[in-house]
C-alpha cells in the first residue's frame, strides 16, 4: 500500500524529499500528494512542521477550500520546478534560465515571509508556519536555495531506477541508490536472478 506513512524520506533535504513524493520519475503511477491534507501531513514527516501546525493549516484549508486548491496547485508546481533544477544538477546539465527565474520568484516570497528567532546565542531563520496555506512551502524554498548555493550540490544525486533525488553525503560519494530497502534491493534480485539464468 502506497501511503504517506510508507514514504521513505531519503532525499537528504527537504526539497528533495519533496520532489519525491511521486513514487517513480521513471513509471510514475502514485501521487503521495492529492489533497492539501496530503501535503501538510508529508511536512509533518519531513519535519518541517509540528503535528500542531499541521492541525491548524488542516483546520485553516477546510474552511478556505479555494485557497487550499491553489496553494496545493502551487505546492506541485514548485515540486516539479525542484525536480527540474535539481535533476539537472545531477546530471551536470544546464539548468533552464526560465525554471531559475521562476525560482528565484518563489524564493524571494519564501524569504519575504521570513523572521530571525534567537535561539540560545544566535538567530536562526523562522517562518510563521500556520498562518496562511502557503507558508508550508517557505521552508522548503529556503532548503532549495540553501542548497543551490552551497558546494553541496554537486553531492544531488539520481537514482538510476526510479529517478528519485538524494543528497550523497557518503565519505567517497559511492552511494547509488535513493533507498537500499527499495531500489538497491530491486538491483540486487535483478543481479542475482540474472547470474542464475547465466549458470543455466
Amino acid at each position: 500500500m502506497r501511503t504517506l506513512e510508507t514514504l521513505e524520506i531519503v532525499g537528504g533535504a527537504p526539497c528533495l524529499d519533496l520532489a519525491n513524493t511521486i513514487n517513480s520519475r521513471r513509471e510514475p503511477v502514485h501521487d503521495y500528494l492529492q489533497q492539501y491534507a496530503d501535503l501538510a501531513g508529508w511536512a509533518v514527516k519531513a519535519g518541517i512542521l509540528s503535528t500542531l501546525k499541521r492541525d491548524r493549516l488542516i483546520k485553516l484549508s477546510e474552511k478556505n477550500t479555494k485557497e487550499a486548491d491553489a496553494a496545493m496547485r502551487k505546492a506541485l508546481e514548485f515540486r516539479e520546478l525542484i525536480y527540474r533544477l535539481f535533476s539537472s544538477a545531477a546530471r551536470g546539465s544546464r539548468i533552464n534560465q526560465a525554471d531559475m527565474e521562476t525560482f528565484v520568484a518563489f524564493y524571494a516570497e519564501a524569504m519575504s515571509h521570513m523572521k530571525l528567532s534567537k535561539k540560545e546565542h544566535y538567530f536562526v531563520f523562522d517562518w510563521p508556519a500556520d498562518e496562511t496555506l502557503d507558508s508550508v512551502l517557505w521552508q522548503i524554498v529556503h532548503s532549495a536555495g540553501q542548497l543551490l548555493l552551497s558546494k553541496e550540490l554537486n553531492r544531488v544525486k539520481e537514482c538510476p531506477n526510479c529517478g528519485w533525488l538524494f543528497l550523497d553525503t557518503s565519505k567517497n560519494q559511492s552511494r547509488r541508490w535513493c533507498s537500499m530497502n527499495a531500489c538497491g534491493a530491486r538491483d540486487k534480485m535483478r543481479r542475482y536472478h540474472a547470474r542464475l539464468r547465466g549458470n543455466k
